[in-house]
């Protein structure tokens, strides 16, 4: 087995930041640190960055802020009708919350040893707390890494987190970013979708060669 910690360290945090990123309204604090981040993606998507810069340019940073924390709003929050649902069980079967997917992903919590800190108020197939579970075994399998006689116990994690991306990250991840493109032409979203189906895709690659 030839994991990298250095790969470990940073899938872990990058589940961290789309997590953070999808639970909540982000400060401006955390969306500066943001674009700093996204600022260094442009190998992959030079127009849109080309884009992204210009438009902080024009409008300067504090405006450009607001302007990005308005349109969090209205894609994630807007009131009467959300334009893009955070929920996997909308993209996978009916369409409504509750569904069989969301008991499904609150099994593989369990198997894990967590229980959601908002259970029974808020479904547990919710993007940030999928990329929250991620990142938690990430961390594990990185702190396994790192002791000796541990390897059938980070199999074990490998395995929990190819089933979860399998049975559910790669079944919706992929229509939810294609949402968040057709719905904002802010590049700054547009980016954050290529960003996060890259993780999945890269956290694959990573257990493919690994496992």
């Amino acid at each position: 087995m030839d994991l990298s910690i250095q790969n470990l360290k940073a899938q872990t945090y990058f589940y961290s930041f789309f997590s953070t990123f999808f639970r909540e309204k982000p400060s401006n604090e955390w969306l500066k640190s943001a674009l700093e981040l996204v600022a260094s993606w442009d190998e992959t998507c030079s127009p849109l960055h080309q884009q992204f810069s210009e438009n902080i340019q024009k409008s300067g940073l504090d405006n450009y802020l607001n302007s990005l924390t308005q349109e969090y709003e209205r894609l994630f929050f807007a009131p009467g009708h959300v334009l893009v649902n955070l929920y996997e069980s909308v993209y996978c079967g009916s369409g409504l919350l509750m569904q069989e997917t969301t008991v499904n992903v609150r099994q593989h919590y369990l198997r894990a040893g967590l229980v959601v800190k908002s259970l029974y108020s808020i479904p547990d197939d919710h993007i940030a707390t999928e990329l929250e579970f991620m990142q938690f075994l990430s961390q594990k399998m990185l702190e396994l890494l790192q002791q000796d006689g541990a390897e059938e116990a980070l199999k074990e994690i490998m395995v929990w987190q190819s089933e979860f991306i399998s049975e559910h990250l790669q079944q919706w991840i992929p229509t939810l970013a294609e949402t968040i493109r057709a719905k904002s032409t802010e590049p700054f979203f547009q980016l954050i979708s290529i960003g996060l189906e890259s993780i999945v895709e890269d956290n694959v690659t990573n257990l493919l060669t690994n496992y």
